[in-house]
């Protein structure tokens, strides 16, 4: 997915493509001609955005490994399986994961010495040197789940969840300039007004990411954060053989329900209540309902600052 290419390749930092021009739709209030007129935009926390799914809590150990039966969960052995991912193709990939599902039972429990049987059948779709160390986490991931030093790492886990949505900052942006959409759910139903953003010598691109849409089951905040935990304790079983997605955590504030794709949402992160320098403004439109109050007043900011203004039509 290149939304999350871009992620790992921007904490990694190598050189990435971004828009050259963002979007930001505004209500006309009380805060519209101070944030223009000193130049910031505001980093909402994470707890207040509009879609319910992001960032939430809702994760028991029960969702990694059954203690009953000694089996791992299908939901643990996909975060496993996500790590070999970008090493074959999708079709081998699918043809692995098939495999494994193969050795589920009917609740969809997988014991892992019963994946040794598939080792062979999996010869072929995986590069050697990285079959053998994938099983062997299989093999002994469960028995690591229950040390006291994961069981720490779940406490920790937890805490970093719970404070997660306080303590991150977000201003969202859209790659729409005109969105129907948009344009009734974030500028008062076209009554208010949008930022056209150039990007292009933006101080703050580094904090700038594309959102990832995915369906509920991606959006959990403590399954994410445990696909960085796990992927942490992958690196350690198979010797640094296989390496985690570094960009997991950051994924805990840019997956978004496959609902929203039509935002084409970027955002930029950092600490909530955060009052960040803006980009610099291209052009600004107004909604086709704006009141001839807010179009006065925009009028004689954008012709103060020699900005360009336009009304949109939807």
């Amino acid at each position: 997915m290149k939304e999350i290419d871009f992620i790992n390749d921007r904490i990694n930092h190598k050189e990435v493509e971004i828009p050259s021009y963002l979007y930001k739709y505004r209500p006309f209030d009380e805060y519209t001609f101070e944030m223009l007129d000193n130049n910031y935009v505001y980093l909402c926390p994470a707890e207040r955005l509009d879609d319910p799914s992001e960032c939430k809590i809702d994760f028991s150990s029960e969702d990694l490994y059954d203690l009953q039966t000694n089996r791992l969960t299908a939901r643990c052995v996909n975060i496993i399986l996500d790590y070999v991912r970008p090493h074959i193709t999708d079709a081998d990939f699918q043809k692995f994961k098939h495999m494994i599902e193969q050795k589920a039972d009917s609740d969809g429990l997988i014991h892992g010495p019963d994946l040794l049987e598939a080792y062979f059948r999996m010869q072929g779709l995986i590069p050697e040197e990285m079959l053998v160390p994938l099983i062997n986490i299989l093999n002994n991931l469960s028995e690591k789940l229950y040390t006291e030093d994961v069981k720490n790492g779940f406490h920790n886990v937890f805490s970093l969840a719970y404070n997660a949505r306080r303590d991150m900052g977000i201003c969202s942006l859209s790659e729409l300039k005109e969105n129907n959409e948009m344009w009734q759910k974030y500028a008062n139903d076209a009554m208010g007004y949008c930022i056209e953003y150039k990007m292009s010598g933006y101080e703050n691109q580094s904090l700038l990411y594309p959102v990832v849409y995915q369906d509920d089951r991606e959006t959990n905040i403590v399954t994410n954060i445990l696909g960085t935990f796990i992927g942490q304790m992958i690196f350690a079983i198979s010797g640094g053989q296989l390496s985690a997605d570094k960009s997991q955590f950051m994924r805990l504030f840019l997956t978004k329900n496959s609902f929203w794709s039509y935002q084409k949402e970027w955002r930029l992160m950092g600490d909530a209540n955060t009052k960040l320098t803006a980009p610099s403004i291209n052009a600004i439109y107004l909604g086709k309902k704006v009141l001839q109050k807010g179009r006065e007043q925009m009028a004689q900011y954008c012709a103060k600052h020699n900005i360009k203004l336009f009304e949109s039509d939807l």
